[in-house]
């Protein structure tokens, strides 16, 4: 049986902001796995892992007056 590896931060991985195809922002994740974006309105939000096996999640985010809590998973191919 094939098991796939638990969830774990992943540094230095590029995350960009889309609206539509056009990029509108983007950065890198720092040590932890985190990011920080400063956008307006309501964009779709693109991580892709670093290594061999690239994969991408994505999550649609409508911007506030406060911050917003993403959560993206990406396979890293590991079994």
């Amino acid at each position: 049986m094939l098991r796939s590896c638990p969830p774990r931060p992943v540094p230095g991985a590029k995350v960009i902001a889309l609206d539509g195809d056009a990029v509108r922002g983007s950065t890198i994740t720092d040590t932890t796995g985190a990011f920080q974006l400063t956008l307006p309105d309501r964009y779709l939000i693109r991580a892709t892992n670093v290594g061999g096996y690239a994969s991408t999640a994505t999550q649609e985010v409508a911007i506030s007056d406060t911050p917003n809590h993403v959560t993206l998973i990406v396979d890293s191919g590991i079994r």
